[in-house]
């Protein structure tokens, strides 16, 4: 009878895990002691965070164009964080202490990510990142809708953001 017991709990225990779609995780910002929650949906390839649609800005400070891109993206944020969210994805780390130091030097008000565990798994999450800079805006439910590779101009950005709101 125990036996029966212990399958039985097994069994409920593994159809209620194969319930959840999807896979959570939180990401450690620089600049935000909330840090940044993300759940990835496999089967559709989505990446939602909290619902509002979103971009991911991947750079890094040894890029020109990243240097004059990050900006044109505090920018964007300061006019649409109330109803859009702004994730830089910065990489390669230079270590904690500095990255954090870079975050100040630059003036970057939205998160921003270094982990390379956290890296990873928002570059796979995109399909890879071959060059920098490059942003993917994503609506509410975390479709990825447009990538723009290279130096993008904001009104370019403003554009696709009002598609997605």
């Amino acid at each position: 009878m125990i036996k029966k017991y212990i399958l039985l709990v097994f069994a409920a225990a593994m159809i209620a895990g194969c319930g959840n779609s999807g896979f959570d995780k939180h990401h450690i910002s620089l600049n935000s002691p909330k840090g940044v929650d993300t759940h990835y949906f496999p089967e559709g390839r989505r990446l939602k965070t909290d619902g509002k649609p979103y971009m991911l800005f991947f750079f890094g400070t040894s890029c020109g164009a990243c240097v004059a891109q990050a900006p044109i993206v505090n920018e964007i944020y300061s006019e649409f964080k109330d109803k859009f969210g702004v994730y830089g994805i910065f990489g390669p780390s230079l270590g904690f202490d500095k990255d954090i130091d870079m975050v100040k030097q630059h003036h970057i008000d939205y998160d921003v990510i270094s982990d390379k565990v956290s890296v990873d798994y928002f570059s796979k999450a995109v399909g890879g990142v071959m060059g920098v800079p490059a942003i993917f805006v994503f609506d509410g439910e975390g479709n990825l809708k447009k990538r723009f590779i290279g130096l993008t101009p904001k009104a370019t950005l403003e554009n696709e953001i009002k598609l997605v709101l």
